[in-house]
């Protein structure tokens, strides 16, 4: 889910502006792809996140855990979190740190053909 901030708002932004330079009509489709896009995100977050009471006092037996608790995440759990959100954030503030690595590679001659016929 592309929110502002992240890694992923910069590159729905760039598909969006590509695709209004090439036809406004499928971008404003795929602006609305986003939206469902968005809705099953947040279905999905609120499942894995907040899951039904009955779930939850299964997976409590099945571990053994006579307090009703689930376990709490591991160390190297949280620090593979904090890794991935940090980088998130990172590119999403920062996009030109990623984009101008990639600009590059733009001028080679595979790209010559797409610019004969119009399409970059």
């Amino acid at each position: 889910m592309g929110l502002p901030g992240f890694s992923g708002f910069v590159a729905e932004l760039q598909v969006l502006i590509g695709a209004w330079h090439s036809s406004p009509t499928m971008a404003v489709l795929a602006g609305f792809g986003i939206l469902v896009g968005v809705a099953y995100t947040l279905r999905a977050l609120q499942q894995a996140f907040f899951p039904e009471h009955e779930y939850v006092e299964s997976r409590v037996l099945a571990q053994g855990n006579p307090h009703g608790k689930l376990d709490s995440i591991t160390v190297p759990e949280r620090i593979g979190a904090a890794l991935l959100i940090g980088a998130s954030l990172l590119i999403g503030l920062f996009p030109r740190l990623l984009l101008d690595l990639i600009a590059p590679s733009f001028d080679s001659p595979l790209f010559d053909g797409l610019r004969k016929v119009g399409l970059m």
